[in-house]
């Protein structure tokens, strides 16, 4: 597959993502308007839903931003995930020859006499 293709199917789930999200969205929009002046009011249940709608259009309008940059610039996005990944391997081969994780020194009790 080529990152054009993974690119165009993952547009097809943000897409079916934004589409869920608008319902989210209007359907506690219209729970708050059902429940006006109802008791017990789920009003507030209703924002909630409402603010989460909000934040994942939020959401998925950065994901399409980064697909479509990622569609017209796939070479340099490739170049830039392949120095990224150049650079994790390097800092594990240093992690690692350097001998993992230092050495804790034991400390002594403040009270203690050793002679």
């Amino acid at each position: 597959m080529t990152v054009d293709t993974i690119v165009g199917l993952f547009n097809i789930f943000v897409g079916a993502m934004l589409v869920g999200a608008f319902l989210f969205m209007g359907g506690g929009l219209i729970v708050w308007w059902i429940r006006l002046g109802t008791w017990p009011t789920y009003r507030d249940e209703a924002i909630e839903y409402m603010q989460w709608g909000v934040a994942t259009l939020f959401t998925l309008v950065l994901l399409l931003g980064i697909a479509k940059s990622v569609q017209e610039h796939t070479r340099e996005v490739l170049f830039l995930l392949g120095a990224i990944g150049a650079i994790a391997v390097a800092y594990a081969l240093v992690w690692a020859f350097a001998g993992g994780e230092p050495e804790k020194k034991e400390e002594h009790g403040r009270g203690t006499d050793r002679r």
